[in-house]
């Protein structure tokens, strides 16, 4: 049988903490001005050359910035595409879907407001899945019929 016998190349402390005991090992070092370990360092000066740099890096990254918010809002302007072709489609998609909402646990959750419990909440599992989020729009509705609310 094998034996644990301590591993004497390990240190005793590893990320301020004891391996033996598991408790935090406070550092006692002095927060003096000659050892490196100075609370307010003297911030280093910075050539001409080294700050034109971060300025062009600054615009640079700005310009970027306001790229990609204006090509996020250009998307979002969009209107939005129709999930289902027809209403017989949009039914039997409701249908499924509230076959798919029974058979999985809903939550209860405490309104903050009015301290009551709120029963049958539709769990943001099921409305971020991929074949669900695109027809939330009209099975919300449904659901609210049935009696279901959603998480806001």
């Amino acid at each position: 049988m094998k034996r644990k016998r301590k591993l004497n190349h390990h240190k005793p402390n590893h990320n301020g903490i004891n391996r033996k005991t598991g408790k935090r090992v406070p550092n006692n070092r002095a927060l003096e001005p000659g050892d490196g370990y100075k609370k307010n360092k003297p911030k280093k000066d910075i050539s001409v050359d080294e700050a034109e740099r971060r300025d062009l890096l600054k615009q640079k990254r700005a310009e970027h910035a306001n790229l990609v918010r204006q090509d996020w809002l250009r998307q979002r302007q969009q209107p939005a595409k129709p999930c289902c072709e027809t209403d017989e489609d949009c039914e039997a998609k409701n249908n499924w879907l509230m076959k798919q909402l029974e058979s999985i646990r809903c939550e209860t959750i405490v309104d903050t407001e009015t301290g009551i419990k709120v029963g049958r909440v539709i769990p943001l599992s099921f409305e971020r899945r991929p074949d669900v989020w695109p027809h939330m729009r009209h099975f919300a509705k449904v659901a609210k019929e049935a009696g279901y609310t959603r998480h806001w």
